[in-house]
């Protein structure tokens, strides 16, 4: 017999993986199903100075560039991934050359030229094949205009080329999510998580998957683990709810959809509310048909 709550259920909402345009994380990628278009104001073109100083060689201003963005924005990928790559360079990993040419190819990917800015990758490979950064923003490049099978390639590349390179096995994940291949994509999120127990974008596609394969048990336990990290999201508590809805776990569901009620108030997110109001209808009825069976 079939589960007619299916009907009404259609799964818990998937906090999907960020494509963000080619540049904008850099060397770390996050995958959705379409590409942002023009590059944020602000903070943001503070990073894109320093891209362009690094493509001149200009690379301690590059460096000074990277480190008042991050002032700003603490979190920010792309400066944290251009001073790794300069750090890589002081250190004598990299030459200057090749740090040229990388960010060279950057610059001109995030001035919308991606026939020249993968010109300018390839030939940063040339220089020094052993350095996996490149194939991870070429694998990026690809991914965004839809030719997965070469991004696959690439991300894949540079994971051979260092196995514990996390930001790589991330965007690998998200592009077998994107592509419906669940289990391969749960396998890189596995990696990902094992490299960075935090990483709570890996944590809620894991647990997005899991309610998508109708494995409950696994997705309430990774929607938990994102709870931790973030205790004041409502969604995660909406997305949890739902899995203890299709779990029959009902006093679960209705504490955590109440929770979800209650912080999508505080922000004033009236969709999020409209959300809800659907399964408050359902828990309603639950606990009227409860009280007629007694």
């Amino acid at each position: 017999m079939k589960d007619s709550r299916c009907k009404v259920f259609c799964l818990p909402v998937i906090i999907r993986p960020r494509l963000l345009s080619v540049i904008l994380m850099v060397l770390a990628l996050s995958l959705n199903t379409v590409v942002q278009g023009s590059f944020a104001q602000g903070a943001d073109s503070t990073y894109r100075k320093g891209i362009e100083y690094a493509s001149e060689g200009r690379f301690p201003e590059a460096a000074d560039w990277f480190q008042d963005n991050l002032k700003n924005n603490k979190s920010d990928s792309t400066s944290l991934s251009s001073l790794i790559v300069i750090k890589d360079l002081n250190d004598g990993k990299i030459t200057d050359v090749y740090a040229k040419s990388f960010f060279t190819g950057l610059n001109f990917l995030q001035n919308g030229n991606i026939d020249d800015g993968l010109k300018e990758l390839q030939k940063a490979i040339e220089f020094n094949p052993g350095y996996p950064k490149p194939y991870n923003v070429i694998g990026v490049v690809y991914a965004s205009v839809g030719d997965k099978s070469k991004a696959i390639d690439y991300f894949q590349k540079a994971i051979e080329i260092n196995p514990q390179y996390s930001q790589a096995c991330f965007n690998l994940a998200a592009l077998y999510q994107s592509s419906a291949q669940p289990e391969d994509a749960l396998k890189y999120y596995e990696k990902v998580i094992s490299l960075d127990p935090n990483s709570f974008e890996a944590i809620i596609n894991m647990a997005a998957i899991y309610a998508l394969l109708g494995k409950y048990s696994e997705a309430i336990r990774y929607y938990q683990n994102a709870i931790g990290l973030d205790g004041n999201n409502p969604e995660l508590y909406y997305n949890l709810a739902l899995s203890y809805f299709m779990s029959d776990q009902f006093r679960k569901f209705k504490e955590n959809l109440l929770k979800s009620q209650e912080l999508y108030q505080e922000k004033g997110d009236r969709q999020g509310l409209e959300k809800v109001a659907v399964y408050m209808n359902k828990m309603k009825e639950i606990e009227s048909k409860a009280r007629h069976t007694k």
